[in-house]
């Protein structure tokens, strides 16, 4: 592409992608993070429960 080896290709549009992929997965996985920190609050461990 634009006479450019592909190594360099790959680097120039791969690694955003990859990136972008990255960052939604994250956002993906962590969704309900804050959810689940108050939860986790609400209800006592079983290590304190003991």
């Amino acid at each position: 592409m634009f006479n450019l080896p592909l190594s360099t290709t790959l680097l120039v549009f791969g690694f955003p992608a990859f990136w972008i992929l990255y960052t939604l997965g994250f956002l993906f996985l962590t969704r309900n993070w804050k959810r689940s920190e108050v939860d986790r609050r609400e209800r006592p461990s079983q290590e304190e429960a003991s």
